[in-house]
């Protein structure tokens, strides 16, 4: 439990920090290329207004440190041509002396390009263009600005982002890693001293519960059955399994390796475990549906896989309705191995169906004491399958059907923690 309480730890601070880094180096570089495509449509307009002999627009906003002006400077080093169409948009004029490696014919078809947009501003591959009625000749303008240097900026700009932004996220989760242990360990102190007085407690107070019972009983044949001693057996019986299932969690959250791993037959198990729930189920006048594949075998401990089976088929019988219906099946997967308790319910719980699996929680708890539950047989479960490296989830199919599928690999051993 420690090992994965460190983990989650791990998971959620560098969930943190890699969202952080992911909005931040987001920000920087779309607020990059914003900018840089604000200053190539200023030069654009700049270039623009000197082909058409125009005076330049008048600056109402003040200077802006992050797109500077542009000017004489700005002209001389940017990398343009122009194409000048007549009245029939037949190409009059050519100009590539700003540009060097874009030859006449290749300026023609760019311009082709930009004129099937029936756009006057756009863009034709890395080429930004503007295009504008030069009312002195009567001739359209376009002026293409390239855009080379400016996506490489900033595909520049993204690269080292991204690699810095790497590099901190290594460099923040080997921190973490090293700091994890000690941020972590009052909670790993408290969880250790709940797990030691679980223990503590559980082997003080069966003593006191055996002499009890066995004073009750003494009693009930001293005095004869009545319901005062009736009722103080059946709490003591309860009190006592609680006990029990309280000490299997304890022994479970220490880690322990499954007792007794052996090979053994699930298939016979599974059928045994039926049997067992026989009577309950005829009283009850449930119909029970097997679909059990046979001769699937385990490599686990026969003594806790009863015990989940015991678990998951009670569930099953205390909850269903009168003369409802029971659906067991068990078959291979892969390398793995289904098994599946089915059955109907009077009505679904009120909760997501991963909550069921949390200790002393009840989906009802009225009917739940009613039939004499402590609210830990699902959590057991859970921990017998997780210690030998399975899963087991819920499921509710409306209207009023709920399965526990409880998946083991086929050597199932006890996990890693």
């Amino acid at each position: 439990m420690i090992k994965a309480l460190k983990k989650r730890f791990i998971f959620s601070a560098m969930l943190a920090v890699g969202i952080l880094l992911a909005v931040l180096l987001g920000a920087i570089n779309v607020g990059n290329v914003l900018l840089s495509e604000r200053q190539s449509r200023q030069t654009l307009n700049m270039l623009m207004n000197e082909e058409l002999r125009l005076p330049p627009p008048r600056e109402e906003r003040p200077r802006d440190f992050l797109v500077p002006r542009t000017d004489a400077n700005t002209k001389m080093s940017a990398v343009y041509f122009t194409v000048r169409l007549g009245e029939d948009n037949t190409i009059i004029g050519v100009n590539t002396e700003r540009i060097a490696d874009i030859s006449d014919d290749e300026a023609k078809s760019i311009c082709s390009a930009a004129a099937e947009q029936n756009k006057t501003e756009g863009k034709v591959r890395n080429f930004l263009f503007r295009a504008a009625e030069n009312r002195a000749d009567g001739s359209f303008i376009y002026l293409f600005l390239d855009t080379t240097m400016q996506q490489r900026s900033v595909l520049r700009v993204a690269f080292f982002s991204v690699t810095v932004g790497v590099l901190c996220f290594a460099a923040m989760l080997l921190l973490v890693i090293l700091i994890s242990k000690k941020a972590i360990r009052p909670i790993a102190e408290n969880i250790e001293r709940q797990k030691q007085f679980v223990t503590d407690a559980g082997h003080e107070i069966k003593t006191p519960l055996a002499i009890i019972l066995a004073n009750a009983e003494a009693m009930e044949l001293y005095l004869g059955e009545n319901k005062w001693l009736k009722n103080i057996r059946e709490q003591t019986v309860r009190l006592d399994g609680l006990m029990q299932n309280l000490l299997t969690l304890a022994k479970a959250d220490e880690n322990k390796a499954p007792p007794g791993t052996e090979d053994f037959s699930f298939s016979a198990e599974i059928s045994e475990a039926a049997e067992a729930f026989s009577e309950p189920m005829r009283q009850k006048e449930l119909r029970l549906s097997c679909q059990i594949e046979p001769d699937v075998s385990l490599c686990a401990s026969r003594e806790q896989i009863r015990r989940l089976l015991f678990v998951l088929l009670d569930n099953a019988v205390k909850y269903s309705p009168p003369r409802g219906e029971i659906l067991i099946s068990c078959r291979r997967d892969g390398g793995k191995v289904d098994f599946t308790v089915q059955n109907q319910c009077e009505r679904l719980p009120d909760c997501p169906p991963e909550k069921l699996f949390d200790r002393f929680f009840r989906g009802d708890a009225a009917r739940t004491h009613e039939s004499g539950g402590y609210g830990i047989g699902l959590s057991i479960a859970k921990t017998v399958a997780e210690s030998h490296g399975g899963a087991v989830r819920a499921a509710y199919f409306p209207p009023n059907q709920i399965s526990f599928t409880v998946t083991f690999p086929q050597n199932a051993k006890k996990s890693a923690n």
